[in-house]
């Protein structure tokens, strides 16, 4: 199994014991670093059983894959995820736009439906 593999299958697993956390992971080629931004702060620093199983997870990291380096960051960390390859714990909304009416919104961790009913199209005619 490969790096990037192993910490996604780990972070995921991490996210679902600890459901209070947002999770943002980035590998950076240049410095051969895997990043993973763990909010919120108080968690970061002060949940001990957060810290627990993060220390675990940086050890058998580094154990199987010694050629690499893993960095956790919080919030408040100079070095920022530029450019996030997993994120867990976001809530996303996505919506399709690309025909002339709005047909389909998904918006994950969200039940509520909304409602178009009273949408009024103001077209031009030419």
């Amino acid at each position: 199994m490969r790096s990037k593999e192993f910490l996604i299958e780990k972070l995921k697993e991490l996210s679902s014991k600890f459901e209070n956390i947002k999770i943002r992971y980035e590998y950076r080629v240049s410095t051969c670093s895997h990043l993973v931004e763990v909010i919120p702060l108080a968690v970061f620093d002060n949940d001990d059983a957060y810290m627990s199983e993060e220390e675990k997870l940086e050890n058998e990291f580094e154990s199987l894959f010694p050629g690499e380096d893993i960095v956790f960051i919080s919030e408040d960390s100079l070095t920022k995820i530029k450019d996030p390859e997993l994120m867990l714990g976001y809530n996303q909304v996505v919506f399709d736009n690309s025909g002339d009416v709005l047909e389909l919104i998904m918006v994950d961790g969200f039940t509520e439906t909304i409602d178009f009913s009273s949408h009024v199209n103001f077209a031009l005619a030419a």
